[in-house]
């Protein structure tokens, strides 16, 4: 889809001018500057140096994320089931790993932020949220943050758990 000056300004480093000799580069989507390599984007004019690997980062990202609204709220529908998916998968994992340790101080902390995690994505599935791009940015940092949590140490997996929770409830407030 054939993005606006306008719409490649949701790039961070990425202004008016920018925008217009993106486009005119041929750069006209955010999943054209995603595959991009930082070559070509250097030779466009006024690109900064430094800015590069972030803009790449950001299209990828911006480019994961559907257009129409409708598609959006699917998207971020199917996108909520798998994060409540691994965080099950992760619950019942740790319960697993680590029963003696969860009647400890961090196993009593994880327990009672995976419910919270849980409570928040119910939460935001039922109120069909308004925001459906940050709450669907929001869902994709969570489950990368989730992802790879399974075969960690109790501490490591508390504060991976913890800094999915924060991810999630940021959407709710």
């Amino acid at each position: 889809m054939t993005q606006t000056a306008t719409d490649l300004q949701q790039l961070k480093g990425v202004g008016t001018v920018l925008a217009k000799r993106l486009l005119g580069a041929g750069f006209d989507d955010f999943a054209k500057i995603a595959q991009a390599d930082e070559e070509e984007l250097k030779k466009v004019r006024g690109m900064p140096p430094r800015a590069i690997r972030s803009i790449i980062e950001q299209a990828k990202q911006l480019s994961q994320i559907p257009r129409e609204d409708s598609e959006r709220g699917e998207a971020m529908k199917k996108q909520l089931s798998e994060v409540r998916d691994k965080v099950q998968t992760l619950a019942l994992a740790a319960r697993d790993r680590f029963q003696e340790e969860l009647s400890g101080k961090v196993g009593k902390k994880l327990s009672a932020d995976l419910i919270r995690i849980e409570d928040a994505l119910a939460r935001i599935d039922g109120d069909g949220s308004k925001h459906v791009k940050r709450t669907g940015k929001a869902l994709l940092k969570a489950q990368k943050r989730i992802t790879g949590l399974e075969d960690v140490g109790l501490k490591k997996l508390r504060k991976g758990v913890k800094r999915a929770r924060k991810t999630v409830l940021k959407v709710l407030s």
